[in-house]
């Protein structure tokens, strides 16, 4: 399956290594990838969806359907038989100018010949997107980006400056590559922002934090959320988990080791402990080919 991605573009390199990372997650296999601005193409092999919804860092997930220049996908959306189902055709221009107007009206026109114009609640939601060629795709999921705006820290029962912002805590849980009904260990909590964002995602999420004021917090926060916690007041490196108690592909780790702490290398080798022995990870030989498009 060819499915296109709309990264967000808030940072140059994340929004992409979150999307192959849930792609991961979800055993999804990935056949190859190109990129470019705001871009992400994919041949894939598995649950895309259920990775789909896992996305913060993105707007669209799609299945490519046709590609190249508007004629190109003009012709394509001529072939359709829509045999009366609605649907909507939305143009958006990745790092270049583009009237969405000329190309949403003569789509339009092509799909309008066995299908009905429905902007609310299409049955069929089509999206364009034009960087180095045009590319058309079908919608497969909407990242709700209102959401996460929603659940930012000012918004919460428990907030303090320091905390991430909800898109970029749910990059974290993706880049942990936890599956669904896995377990997330972040052992300093803080705010919650991490734990909010893996409850939400319906992984287990277990929080600890040297001070009580964050667990306490935390706490509150994931209640209102109607998440079930599982916090501790505690040091990283002294951790009240038995060896294998945490049992899920990764720890995140959301504020720096200080002293107080212990060594970086010392505290992972006790991470990996609590987690239990991790997954074979695919070599990096077997990786699907990855490169930037020209």
């Amino acid at each position: 399956m060819r499915v296109f991605i709309e990264l967000s573009g808030e940072h140059p390199t994340l929004p992409r290594a979150e999307a192959l990372a849930a792609m991961d997650s979800e055993r999804v296999e990935v056949r190859s990838a190109t990129f470019g601005p705001q871009l992400l193409r994919l041949d894939v092999v598995g649950p895309v969806e259920r990775a789909a919804h896992r996305l913060g860092l993105a707007h669209v997930v799609c299945e490519e359907l046709a590609s190249g220049d508007l004629d190109a996908i003009r012709a394509y959306a001529s072939a359709q038989e829509l045999g009366g189902r609605t649907f909507r055709v939305r143009a958006h221009g990745l790092d270049v100018d583009l009237d969405p107007r000329a190309v949403e009206a003569p789509l339009g026109a092509d799909l309008g010949k066995t299908g009905r114009v429905d902007l609310d609640a299409p049955q069929l939601d089509y999206r364009v997107l034009l960087g180095e060629e045009f590319v058309l795709g079908q919608v497969l999921h909407r990242v709700d980006r209102s959401r996460l705006e929603a659940t930012k820290v000012a918004n919460r029962p428990f907030s303090l400056p320091i905390s991430l912002h909800p898109k970029f805590a749910r990059a974290l849980v993706n880049l942990a590559r936890v599956p669904m009904a896995g377990t997330i260990l972040d052992p300093f909590c803080g705010t919650g922002g991490v734990l909010l964002e893996a409850a939400e995602l319906g992984l287990r999420s277990v929080g600890i934090d040297r001070e009580r004021d964050m667990v306490l917090g935390t706490r509150k926060s994931l209640r209102s959320a109607g998440g079930a916690p599982d916090l501790a007041v505690a040091d990283a490196g002294r951790l009240p988990l038995r060896p294998g108690m945490v049992l899920g592909r990764s720890a995140v780790r959301t504020g720096r080791v200080d002293a107080g702490r212990g060594d970086r290398p010392t505290l992972r080798a006790r991470l990996r402990r609590v987690c239990g022995t991790p997954p074979a990870r695919r070599p990096s030989g077997d990786r699907a080919p990855e490169r930037e498009m020209d």
